[in-house]
């Protein structure tokens, strides 16, 4: 098993640096490769606060030069920590040339990024790969180290790269994602879905869309795609909703961010760490209330009944007993408070027996008068838009 990192040389300063890491830092796994049955130790030697001690050494990375119109105080950088497992740098012809199209796939990946914003960021936006460690170990292993370190005080986010499937533990963990680790580190992992073909990360086109959708998240962006409401699986008025058109709703063919996305990406800009800036930010972008205003003929009604549908993530669906259910007032208002309750860790009785993330993505409000009914939906990600508006209040009008 090999653990290398991207230095030119090891000099006298490195290998002390090593002898005190593997004093300290000792981390012993097992881990049972693919038709092997054979313990391997991986001494763990590579705690990122010492990276820096050889910086005149760490490999360069190249970036082209941004439009000429941005001066230097409009771009903001996000240094990204690069782990990639050995297996791909052999397939991609080294560590030089793997650096090349690394260095190539973030330029492309910034520049979409920015582009995608058409003019509405507060700021230019780039990601500068630093490619510290090539593994030969498992990635999922390497993974839960790292989610225990908070040993990466040079770096903003850290990117591990796993272009293989050979190792047991990594199929049941297949594929892109991001997740929070010591010290509110984002941790980005783009896992191969293959035990046999290499994934190209460089040759197919929407992968560094797909990178842009990891790093929305670190950014405190929430995939709007779990807002979708299938058709077959609403069983109150049997429409689909679809979100709002965004690299978070779809990367395969999406070039755009949305209002929501730009909203926060240029709210917490600054921020190198928004975990860490920016505690508890998506229960806090809700609005404090809800205020639905109905008419009937335009004019206020009272007795006008409502009916709020929760809606779930990964199962797309509406669930068809009410979450709530209010009553208009003679002014035909109705004032919903405690917004952020409702829909982030909601109160029972929740009428289902599985609610991921325990959170509702999506309200669909029913109003209904005299046998008439009428549907506004409530997708989190619109409720929250008042947030950036200084609003406390999101307003829904209905008209009968």
């Amino acid at each position: 098993m090999e653990l290398s990192v991207c230095y030119s040389e090891r000099s006298e300063e490195w290998q002390i640096l090593l002898d005190i890491v593997e004093t300290n830092y000792e981390a012993v796994l097992r881990t049972d490769m693919k038709n092997k049955k054979k313990s391997w130790f991986l001494f763990f030697v590579l705690l990122p606060f010492f990276l820096q001690a050889g910086a005149g050494n760490i490999c360069d990375f190249t970036v082209e030069a941004q439009e000429a119109d941005l001066q230097p105080w409009d771009t903001i950088e996000y240094r990204v920590f690069v782990a990639v497992d050995k297996a791909a740098v052999e397939h991609w012809g080294g560590k030089a040339s793997y650096q090349a199209k690394l260095n190539a796939f973030f330029n492309q990946m910034n520049d979409f990024w920015n582009k995608a914003g058409d003019g509405r960021f507060n700021y230019y936006f780039r990601y500068l790969p630093d490619l510290q460690v090539v593994y030969d170990c498992s990635s999922r292993q390497l993974e839960n180290i790292y989610r225990k370190s908070a040993g990466f005080p040079n770096h903003d986010v850290l990117l591990i790269i796993d272009s293989l499937l050979d190792f047991d533990d990594e199929e049941g963990a297949a594929g892109w994602y991001c997740g929070g680790g010591a010290d509110n580190l984002s941790i980005v992992v783009c896992r191969s879905r293959s035990k046999t073909e290499h994934e190209d990360l460089f040759g197919i086109d929407y992968f560094h869309r797909g990178l842009a959708h990891e790093f929305g998240h670190y950014r405190g962006v929430t995939d709007l795609y779990a807002d979708r409401i299938l058709a077959e699986k609403n069983p109150v008025n049997h429409l689909r909703y679809e979100p709002e058109a965004c690299v978070m709703n779809s990367h395969y063919n999406t070039y755009k961010w949305s209002s929501y996305a730009v909203n926060i990406i240029n709210h917490t800009a600054k921020s190198k760490r928004p975990g860490r800036d920016f505690p508890g930010l998506f229960k806090q972008m809700f609005p404090e209330n809800i205020l639905v205003s109905v008419k009937v003929k335009g004019k206020n009604k009272k007795g006008v009944k409502l009916n709020l549908y929760g809606s779930r993530a990964q199962f797309n669906d509406l669930i068809a007993v009410p979450y709530r259910t209010y009553e208009m007032d003679k002014k035909g208002d109705f004032l919903i408070t405690d917004v952020s309750n409702l829909y982030d860790n909601p109160a029972k009785p929740l009428n289902v027996d599985e609610l991921p993330y325990n959170r509702w993505f999506t309200f669909l409000l029913e109003a209904e008068y005299e046998g008439q009914k009428k549907y506004v939906w409530l997708p989190e990600y619109e409720v929250q838009q008042a947030f950036f508006e200084n609003k406390d209040t999101y307003q829904v009008a209905i008209d009968f």
